[in-house]
């Protein structure tokens, strides 16, 4: 299935009013949202007006599931973010900056086959002034999907480069639905898997990676990230009972992810790999490491962030 750039108005209740389906993803939501407070920095690593609109119509729309809502205000009575929001906004901040490197790089040296897997509101094909003749796959769920258009009606924003949206589940087969879709496995691609291996199985790890090596041609592009352990509650600082229950909420979604680190997870798949660390990419930011990625901790969260090239 495919729309390319053909951004219809969905999900409206009337013209003033947005939707909110329960079905659209709440870390994407988030992952918006911590994304537009980045963007609201003077010191900002990137702009991201569409994560700026969604969080506008997040908080105005009308909910179908209660429990979607996204949190307000994240900030202390002295108006600053607090060590939660900090580490949250810093994370995704950084994160998001690291894979928008990786797709510049691949980009300078020719490739012009993106594929944004787990997408979700993903917005690079807007912000990052790709070559126009780069072709932009985007794969998440219709009620994902559906709902971006919405909300790229309501900004008018456009893409710098083709952007086609693909329809698939990634726990299950998608592969047709990729290449249905005019996706061309003997050209190099650029694959950013972002935010999403640590919500998957070890085994669906497996296949996911064995899925889109299979569609790589020699000279391909791979990023993504590796926690070394999964964090739990108490490994983050909360002030208040709404910020426990947003953290308890992410780490929820976690398992086990890929079965070794990707400095040997990746060559196993023929992938020749570059790795660094998240506290790493954040000093060279010139941010301060929140605390829940600080050394010395009882159980320290380390976190990879990792690009590979095939063959």
């Amino acid at each position: 299935m495919q729309r390319e750039t053909s951004h219809q108005p969905q999900g409206r209740a009337d013209e003033g009013q947005v939707i909110l389906p329960g079905d659209v993803g709440w870390t994407g939501l988030m992952t918006a949202h911590m994304r537009a407070i980045e963007s609201a920095r003077q010191d900002r690593l990137f702009d991201d007006p569409l994560a700026t609109a969604v969080v506008d119509l997040a908080r105005h729309a009308i909910r179908t599931d209660p429990d979607g809502a996204l949190p307000t205000g994240p900030k202390d009575d002295q108006g600053e973010l607090t060590e939660t929001w900090y580490m949250l906004s810093t994370f995704l901040g950084v994160r998001t900056r690291y894979y928008d490197s990786r797709v510049t790089a691949a980009c300078a040296v020719g490739i012009r086959q993106l594929v944004v897997l787990a997408a979700g509101l993903d917005a690079r094909a807007y912000r990052l002034e790709l070559p126009a003749d780069t072709t932009v796959y985007e794969v998440d769920t219709e009620p994902v999907l559906r709902f971006k258009e919405s909300v790229l009606t309501r900004t008018r924003l456009e893409p710098t480069a083709r952007r086609r949206t693909v329809v698939a589940d990634l726990r299950g087969p998608w592969e047709a639905a990729l290449t249905g879709v005019g996706f061309d496995p003997a050209l190099p691609t650029m694959w950013l898997v972002e935010g999403l291996f640590m919500y998957l199985s070890g085994p669906q790890s497996e296949r996911l990676l064995d899925g889109l090596t299979r569609l790589s041609a020699p000279g391909s592009r791979l990023a993504l990230e590796y926690y070394e352990s999964i964090p739990r509650p108490e490994d983050v600082s909360t002030v208040d009972a709404a910020e426990e229950a947003v953290i308890a909420r992410i780490l929820s979604f976690f398992q086990d992810g890929p079965p070794t680190p990707p400095d040997r997870w990746l060559p196993s798949h023929g992938w020749r790999p570059e790795v660094t660390t998240l506290a790493a990419e954040i000093t060279a930011r010139g941010r301060v490491i929140p605390e829940m990625f600080r050394k010395g901790r009882p159980q320290e969260v380390n976190l990879w962030l990792a690009h590979g090239t095939l063959g």
